[in-house]
């Protein structure tokens, strides 16, 4: 199988080579981990939208939506603490009645809350 160096120039030519394809659908390719055996290697991509006025795609989906729920632009990553855990917000999920908030914990995992997160946003 490849040596280290050979797997990270590798990853680094992926990256290259979807150049043309990540501008096409104004997105960024990533490429992740590898894992290996003696015989093949598997690598994962991630692929995320590109940034917006300087913003990124999440930040200007939230301004969009931020009204409905009662939020304003600013709240984007604001922090709130709930049953001792910090969170920040960074979203919604309007298919989602009962607890369309998004947020990020500081374990990096993201959590669902109602709407009656609002006050319990730091200000």
């Amino acid at each position: 199988m490849l040596s280290k160096k050979e797997f990270e120039a590798f990853r680094n030519e992926l990256e290259e080579a979807t150049k043309a394809l990540a501008n096409k659908y104004n997105v960024n390719i990533k490429a992740g981990h590898i894992k290996y055996t003696n015989n093949s290697f598997n690598l994962g991509l991630e692929v995320t939208k590109k940034e917006i006025n300087g913003k990124s795609f999440e930040q200007v989906e939230f301004e969009k939506l931020c009204l409905l729920y009662g939020f304003k632009p600013e709240d984007y990553n604001k922090q709130f603490t709930s049953h001792g855990r910090k969170f920040a917000i960074y979203g919604f999920n309007n298919r989602a009645r009962t607890m369309p908030i998004l947020a990020k914990g500081e374990d990096g995992k993201n959590y669902k809350f109602s709407t009656e997160v609002k006050r319990l946003l730091v200000s």
